[in-house]
């Protein structure tokens, strides 16, 4: 993956399989041994809590691991 791609999706919307906005992709993170995305970090709406969902939070983000991805458009949709 180009550095560019990943400065390019920073900031996209995350949505649910429903399409409800979860938040914006502020970070991910890489395995550095193999350079793969394992999660996205996610800066969460400030009406969710995110106890109410199944992915944990790092450091005030919510980490979704990249399994959950179901695409990436103009937004990130998740299978969920």
């Amino acid at each position: 993956m180009r550095t560019t791609f990943g400065r390019e999706i920073l900031g996209r919307d995350v949505v649910d399989q429903a399409g409800d906005k979860l938040g914006a992709l502020a970070d991910y993170r890489i395995d550095m041994s193999t350079g793969r995305i394992t999660a996205l970090l996610v800066a969460l709406e400030g009406d969710l809590d995110p106890a109410m969902l199944p992915w944990p939070t790092v450091e005030g983000l919510l980490s979704v691991p990249v399994e959950e991805v179901d695409g990436v458009g103009s937004s990130i949709q998740l299978s969920r």
